[in-house]
């Protein structure tokens, strides 16, 4: 990097390689101006890259490829490198930055009209974390390997748990965390002089803070790095209000060690999600569907409005390794761009108060989450506040169950940029795996700890009765909704053949004569009856929104395209299938003197094949225009109220003797994915029919 002397390095006033290069972090060299930066980056291309020809083919510089001794001098195997953090860390502000990840947070917790808290969309909100929880990725040799790399580890921390989830009055009690979390990243180390008012005197050596203009943090951001600021979930509970948490976010904070310069994202620049901050404006999506974009959000004040507003475009992922196999499974997909505010707005409004910002400050974004559920950043998220399983492959095959992380599970964060003509930025790897809990001194009995990690609320609507028939598409459905939901309820069978729904008893019950009916008790323990599948379900997804997954996603067209297919097969296929349109087709045939006792069936046997046939056209083109999308009908996370009524309407395909695989490739797919997932396994029609026969 020193010589030879022209290398355009060495020729910057005030810029001394060979001592800010022999410190043991990169604190000396973030503190340099950008322009410092920008001409050691150019002296690193150049010494392994060759200028290139014509057609810009990217060629071996001969001087280093050929110089043994300074190969041997200067370049290390990467097996053989311990790592460290990359500076020394002064102070650490993580921030709360994703809207859909704050969106999410806050219809778990306080429902989806008060989401957003009043101030979210006015500043970036932020809290200032412990610098010296911060450890490097991949920094031991404990643990297993990941990849080619050393596994660095994190201790389980132990706290305050709050005795009774639905009752704080109740008080505490101490124990290990039993919600351990992961929150996928991205962090910046701020460089550049610090922001002073005056130059520092004899009388006054410190730096008296001036606030950054938008153009001034643009170019005092040096880098990124992946960070993973692991959360003790139930610890937070307890601890966050009045203000904010605090031991549940001070005991580790993984960062990737190698920093990628704002220079090297420069060419990966892109719209964030927002699009833009407040105003009216359209934006137009692939299908040319118009998309309001920022409508009725409020502009940002003039310190943060940013005319370069935007983001890069990183894709980010995270992957869970469970202690007995080395297999991984990806658990999130999301990117950078999901960013209401992007990194210059919160390093200038970090500083609105004159606060000085030294080189070596390290900013986070704050979790980072997509609007579909495998974009989530957070086990928080994908198993919507402990309500959902996420399934890993295990040892040998097997499968393991997750809610939130497990003692021996690994988290491993990847992140890259990837773009035609430039090819890959990587950031390397953000991974650490957790160690049990140093044993705690105090007598605690397991029931009071189990009471204290309860994340379920006592429910309204308790006493819940299903009356249905075991092969009713319908009934089928609400017991999937049930079972998503982890509802425990009653079975009360009603055979359709024998004309059971026509008695008296039920017909007070649903005046349709239909199945199936939902009966339950709500907090005043007056007795609720609802008919109609999608109603149930509704209720069901509404009622319960903080327990088992979404059935009906958030994202707007997302759910408008669930629906869409739900409406497809309850309203255009289902009722042609009936028992009481089969009957009544055949009893008119048989008036009109027709001996063929099939009509009815033949009617609904076209009218199945027919809809399936639709249903596959639009699915695929669906899965088509999005490479997101599948293996479900609708995203690629988890099923949805589409797939609730796909299955058992593809199962009355065959009882119809329709070919469903040579007609429905896609949507036999759909039903794979949805025979392995939890929702589906214990509500099988002929594992119903079993149970109704019991009773």
């Amino acid at each position: 990097l020193v010589a030879p002397s022209d290398n355009g390095v060495t020729k910057i006033s005030n810029f001394h390689p060979r001592i800010v290069f022999c410190q043991p972090s990169l604190n000396d060299f973030m503190a340099c101006d950008k322009k410092v930066w920008v001409a050691v980056r150019n002296r690193l291309i150049s010494l392994f890259m060759a200028a290139g020809d014509e057609d810009d083919v990217i060629e071996p510089n001969p001087s280093l490829q050929n110089n043994l001794p300074l190969q041997s001098n200067s370049m290390h195997l990467l097996e053989n490198t311990l790592y460290h953090l990359p500076a020394t860390i002064g102070d650490y502000t993580d921030f709360y930055s994703s809207r859909e990840h704050a969106t999410n947070v806050g219809i778990m917790f306080r429902g989806k009209d008060n989401a957003l808290q009043p101030n979210w969309l006015h500043m970036p909100i932020g809290y200032h974390g412990r610098s010296s929880s911060i450890f490097p990725s991949l920094s031991t040799s404990r643990g297993s390997s990941v990849g080619s790399g050393k596994m660095s580890t994190i201790r389980r921390p132990c706290g305050q748990l709050q005795i009774d989830a639905s009752d704080p009055t109740k008080g505490s009690t101490y124990g290990p965390c039993k919600l351990m979390d992961f929150e996928l990243e991205v962090a910046f180390f701020v460089g550049g002089p610090t922001n002073r008012d005056e130059p520092p005197t004899a009388d006054n050596k410190e730096p008296i803070g001036k606030p950054l203009t938008l153009d001034e943090a643009a170019n005092r951001i040096f880098g990124y790095v992946l960070m993973n600021d692991w959360s003790a979930r139930d610890i937070q509970k307890w601890e966050y209000v009045p203000l904010g948490p605090f031991t549940a976010k001070n005991f580790a904070t993984t960062i990737s060690t190698w920093v990628v310069t704002s220079m090297a994202l420069d060419p990966f620049r892109c719209e964030t999600s927002a699009g833009k901050q407040g105003g009216d404006d359209l934006k137009m999506n692939d299908d040319a569907e118009e998309l309001n974009v920022g409508k009725g959000d409020p502009t940002p004040l003039d310190y943060l409005k940013d005319p370069n507003y935007g983001s890069y475009d990183v894709n980010l992922t995270v992957s869970l390794q469970p202690s007995n196999t080395q297999k991984t499974t990806k658990v999130c997909q999301s990117n950078l761009k999901h960013m209401y505010w992007s990194s210059v707005q919160q390093l200038v409004h970090h500083s609105v108060t004159g606060c000085p910002m030294r080189a070596g400050d390290l900013l986070a974004s704050g979790t980072i989450s997509g609007k579909e559920q495998h974009n989530f950043g957070s086990m928080l998220e994908l198993s919507w506040k402990g309500s959902r399983e996420i399934i890993l492959d295990g040892a040998e095959g097997s499968k393991e169950v997750r809610k939130f992380l497990k003692d021996g599970d690994a988290v491993i964060m990847e992140g890259c940029c990837r773009k035609e003509g430039i090819g890959r930025v990587g950031f390397g790897q953000c991974s650490a795996r957790i160690l049990p809990a140093i044993p705690f001194p105090y007598e605690v009995e397991e029931k009071i700890v189990q009471a204290a990690t309860a994340t379920q609320p006592t429910p309204k609507f308790t006493n819940f009765k299903l009356y249905g028939f075991w092969r009713s598409s319908c009934t089928w459905r609400v017991r999937i909704a049930l079972a998503a939901k982890e509802i425990p309820y009653e079975i009360v069978p009603i055979y359709l053949f024998s004309k059971e729904q026509m008695i008296d008893d039920y017909t007070a019950k649903n005046h349709m004569q239909q199945v199936p009916t939902l009966e339950f008790n709500d907090e005043n323990d007056t007795i609720v009856r609802i008919t109609q599948s999608l109603a149930i379900i509704e209720f069901l997804d509404s009622a319960f929104a903080d327990r088992g997954g979404m059935i009906l996603p958030l994202e707007p067209i997302a759910r408008a395209k669930a629906k869409e297919i739900a409406e497809i097969v309850n309203s255009g296929i289902q009722p042609l299938q009936n028992l009481s349109t089969i009957q009544t087709l055949d009893s008119m045939a048989a008036q009109q003197g027709n001996p063929d006792e099939g009509v009815g069936k033949k009617f609904a046997k076209e009218a199945i094949e027919k809809g399936l046939s639709i249903l596959e056209d639009k699915i695929s083109r669906l899965h088509a225009a999005d490479r997101k999308a599948g293996p479900f009908a609708v995203g690629s996370f988890g099923p949805t109220i589409a797939d609730i009524c796909l299955v058992p309407q593809f199962y009355n395909g065959r009882r119809f003797g329709i070919e469903v695989e040579r007609i429905c490739p896609t949507i036999v797919q759909i039903e794979n994915a949805c025979k392995n997932h939890p929702w589906f396994r214990a509500v099988l029609p002929d594992m119903q029919r079993s149970i109704d026969s019991k009773k």
